[in-house]
């Protein structure tokens, strides 16, 4: 098997946050840039940190009050608008079973990562996650990918990660992991492509061809 670890991003990769992420970023936005800003500026910024989103969208000295209205609308609307993409579950608990380590690595707070894993029965498959503030740097910074990776005892050769935008991708790189793109997720495939991911997934289950298992059940 040529990979026996895999590091998945979270939003847009595992789980559709984008409807929760456009509402909290419209209650933000209406709150402090009102008619400044429309969905497609949001959406040309997702994956990076938030706060470095804020203080582009409302200037370094509102940053922090935005982040803060941003991510109490998030929590108190986070499980009527978060639902794990089709195929996870079954995919994720599969490659559990199956015996390969797997991590979460997300430029996210912790207790929102956390929240959508267990909202989506994905909490008890996962091995090691990482947020921000984890690491000094965020993605598209290795560090967090290489503390995943320290979390799980794996081998940056022996290891994939998988990611909807262009931060996971040049993590990878620096990190020298192989990296996968998702077309599934807002960005769509085109724009990861300029990247040179190393594989592009158009379903999660392309992953068994990956890593040499059938979909069905059995190694191939």
């Amino acid at each position: 098997m040529k990979f026996d670890t895999i590091l998945f991003d979270l939003d847009g990769t595992l789980l559709d946050t984008t409807p929760l992420i456009l509402a909290s970023f419209q209650h933000t936005l209406d709150r402090f840039c009102p008619g400044q800003y429309r969905e497609e500026d949001v959406l040309a910024c997702l994956g990076e940190p938030l706060r470095d989103q804020m203080k582009r969208f409302g200037g370094e000295e509102r940053a922090d009050v935005m982040v803060d209205t941003y991510r109490e609308h998030n929590i108190s609307h986070h499980d009527q608008l978060v639902n794990a993409f089709p195929g996870v579950l079954e995919t994720v608990r599969r490659f559990h079973q199956e015996g390969i380590r797997l991590g979460v690595v997300s430029n996210k707070q912790r207790i929102t990562v956390e929240m959508g894993l267990a909202l989506c029965g994905l909490a008890s498959f996962i091995d090691a996650v990482v947020c921000h503030g984890d690491t000094e740097k965020a993605k598209p910074d290795p560090a967090p990918l290489y503390l995943a990776l320290k979390q799980m005892n794996g081998l940056p050769e022996r290891a994939l990660m998988v990611g909807d935008s262009r931060y996971d991708i040049l993590a990878a790189k620096g990190a020298g992991i192989a990296s996968a793109g998702v077309a599934w997720a807002a960005h769509g495939s085109e724009s990861l492509r300029p990247y040179k991911p190393d594989y592009m997934l158009e379903e999660i289950q392309d992953l068994y061809g990956i890593l040499g298992f059938s979909r069905i059940g059995g190694n191939v």
